[in-house]
């Protein structure tokens, strides 16, 4: 079938439903603010959605079906089940012949073609339908009473020996079932997906992880940043597990090739919760990750952080500075952004004017301007900061420096009188000055621009119900001494776990920091690419101690365990030999 290649503009120009000069208009606001032309030409009033339909089917190259006028032919409809048909989001419309029409949001689906070829043995010919009155009618069509009769026995059959089939536990079997056969409607594993967001919400999970094996699904949350098994699904729910959560993040669910990302709002109660979803493509299936952002819990207060007194007093200090650049560094997950924001809400004064540029924003800051990346239409970090510039702001927050343009704006942006707040990934404080330099800043400009700069972990916190205070075995009195050089440690923490931990032995986080201040004699070494063993002895004058003197006062006032410090920082216990060894020949 030949298809048109035009564009959807030159489509509505040639009929006369708009004019260039219109066209151009709604470019440029598409330009400026990302998002399908069709949606931007009705919110405009230029067109319907029976137009955009239509223009949108030419363009295609097929017929568009509309609901409101032709209602489907339940001949037609009996050609799929209610299973496909919500699976591929595809419904039966008319019978012709041997030929069968198809209404579809996306007609150029081969694959899905060719499935309900072989599944009804008929040609196919696919007429366009608007995605979400598609899936309504799909709805309406296999939710009347006889239908809803037969799906829901069809569905429960299904599901059932899915069951049956699956060799999991008594309880495991018994938790499945309730979740997915004692929902209201009919739709497959509804109720399945609702309680495992309630779960982790419930949990305090910051993510949930849904992975395929070859011969089940694994269910683990993330809470306080280990991954806890959490369910195990038989394999055969698992197209339908993962399309109710596309379909409730308007994720393509036709697309199984390639990696998708959205996004789902819910309830829990009186709390609103977000979930940001990514779909990756794997061997058994698809990987699902959502990330949890609870808005209940929304910004956190700097003395809410965990941090020590000494370094909270420096921390203000650096970050209340008129200008120059702040740094916080750390791998992924270990809270750079949310000590940011809670500097951020203590730097707004409602006399200031504190800007974002950052990918993606996680919560939102009353009186702060935040805005995201967008570099599929060319929206970088540095490109956004240079516009940020030009709105005479106070303080910026850039979410993170990857390369030497976001760098080397950050930094002619902090002296030129703003207060630049940025993240970087290094694994302690003084390593962010040869990887700014690492990546081409002059590091006299460096020297000149660089107030401070803070690295941070997440260390989880020992459980108050059931932590146990023992003395220290050989293996905790060697790290004491030969790492901490603590001699002769009474006792120390453990974690033993209870139902109030899950079992775990830690409830919640706590972060550990090393505070570098940038102060004139370590900007002369900075300029003069001193070694950063120097840059860390001289910052020690300070105020600065390193992460691992700051988990040691941790782990002797009872608020964590040595091995949770050892899990996330590194310590240096590899003893030098005093000779070289030998290297021995085999015979």
């Amino acid at each position: 079938m030949a298809r048109s290649k035009k564009q959807l503009g030159e489509i509505l120009i040639a009929h006369r439903i708009i004019t260039q000069q219109q066209l151009d208009d709604v470019l440029e606001d598409q330009r400026m603010n990302p998002r399908p032309l069709g949606k931007i030409l009705i919110q405009r009033g230029l067109i319907t959605e029976k137009l955009l339909l239509q223009a949108l089917a030419a363009q295609k190259g097929v017929s568009a079906w509309h609901f409101d006028q032709d209602a489907p032919d339940p001949a037609a409809i009996e050609k799929l089940s209610d299973q496909v048909c919500r699976q591929y989001n595809v419904l039966p419309v008319r019978v012709q012949g041997d030929l069968l029409l198809v209404a579809m949001s996306n007609p150029d689906d081969i694959e899905t073609i060719d499935l309900v070829r072989n599944l009804t043995g008929m040609r196919i010919e696919p007429v366009m339908a608007e995605e979400v009155r598609l899936f309504r009618k799909i709805e309406e069509v296999f939710s009347s009473d006889e239908a809803k009769r037969n799906a829901a026995k069809n569905v429960e059959g299904f599901v059932r020996q899915a069951l049956k089939d699956f060799a999991g536990s008594s309880a495991t079997y018994a938790r499945l079932e309730k979740a997915v056969l004692t929902e209201e409607d009919t739709r497959p594993v509804v109720g399945l997906v609702n309680q495992i967001i309630q779960d982790a919400i419930e949990k305090r999970a910051s993510d949930i992880h849904i992975e395929p094996q070859e011969d089940q699904i694994d269910v683990r949350l993330r809470i306080d940043g280990q991954l806890i098994p959490a369910l195990v699904v038989p394999s055969a729910l698992g197209p339908m597990l993962s399309t109710r959560i596309k379909i409730l993040a308007g994720i393509d669910i036709v697309e199984t090739r390639v990696p998708q990302d959205g996004r789902i709002s819910a309830e829990l109660g009186s709390r609103e919760i977000d979930l940001r979803i990514s779909v990756l493509p794997s061997y058994h299936g698809p990987r699902i990750v959502m990330r949890v952002l609870d808005k209940a819990y929304g910004v956190r207060k700097l003395d809410e952080l965990g941090f020590d007194p000494g370094n909270y007093h420096l921390f203000r200090q650096l970050v209340e500075k008129p200008y120059g650049l702040f740094l916080v560094t750390g791998p992924t997950g270990s809270g750079k952004t949310t000590t940011l924001y809670a500097a951020l809400n203590e730097l707004k004064d409602g006399r200031n004017n504190i800007m974002t540029c950052e990918d993606p924003v996680e919560y939102l800051i009353a009186g702060v301007n935040q805005s995201q990346v967008n570099e599929k239409v060319g929206l970088t970090f540095a490109t956004q900061l240079r516009a940020i510039l030009r709105q005479d702001p106070d303080v910026v927050l850039v979410g993170e420096i990857r390369d030497r343009e976001t760098a080397e704006t950050a930094i002619r942006a902090s002296m030129t009188g703003h207060m630049v707040l940025s993240t970087l990934h290094t694994n302690d404080a003084p390593s962010a000055v040869p990887r700014l330099l690492d990546m081409g800043i002059d590091p006299f400009l460096l020297s000149t621009s660089l107030v401070g700069v803070m690295s941070q972990r997440l260390l989880r916190v020992l459980c108050d119900d059931c932590k146990r205070e023992s003395e220290p075995d050989d293996v905790d009195a060697e790290v004491l001494r030969s790492v901490f050089g603590a001699e002769n440690v009474k006792s120390v923490w453990k974690p033993i776990g209870c139902p109030s931990c899950l079992n775990t032995g830690y409830k919640g986080r706590m972060a550990v920091h090393e505070l570098m201040p940038v102060t004139p004699g370590v900007s002369k070494m900075i300029a003069e690419r001193v070694s950063i063993e120097s840059i860390r002895e001289e910052a020690t004058y300070y105020g600065y101690r390193t992460m691992q003197e700051d988990s040691l006062a941790r782990i002797l006032n009872g608020e964590t365990s040595i091995q949770e410090a050892k899990r996330q920082i590194a310590f240096d216990t590899i003893e030098r030999k005093t000779d070289r060894p030998s290297i021995k020949l085999a015979a």
